[in-house]
């Protein structure tokens, strides 16, 4: 099943590098009968320690699917929206990636490459 991963403009080499991987931490995530030996293998850190010494713990991966089905744009003379609803063909599936640490006090999401960086720089 292919991903679209929509991160900013541009589009770069490192960025297609990045989507690839992402895409395949999803697919080899949801098919992983182990999740935490998952996690670890892709090295992505369950816990880990910031600079001020604060100890961050993982407490959800999130992949959330959306599916463009239409698109609205501003009807001319009118107030209203303009609705144009996609045929079949055009609808677009985009996956989003996250990671969801916390501390006692303080709530962190990271990206993938965020959360599978050196532990000092989320």
């Amino acid at each position: 099943m292919p991903h679209d991963h929509p991160h900013g403009e541009g589009g770069g080499e490192g960025e297609d590098a990045v989507r690839l991987l992402e895409a395949a931490f999803i697919d080899g995530f949801r098919a992983a009968p182990d999740k935490a030996s998952f996690l670890r293998l892709a090295g992505v850190p369950l816990e880990w320690r910031d600079g001020d010494g604060q100890g961050w713990k993982l407490l959800e991966v999130r992949i959330a699917d959306s599916f463009a089905v239409g698109a609205a744009t501003p009807g001319f003379a009118t107030p209203e929206l303009v609705y144009h609803p996609f045929p079949g063909a055009m609808i677009r599936q985009t996956t989003d990636l996250s990671f969801v640490y916390r501390t006692l006090s303080e709530t962190r999401t990271l990206s993938w490459a965020e959360a599978t960086a050196p532990p000092s720089a989320p």
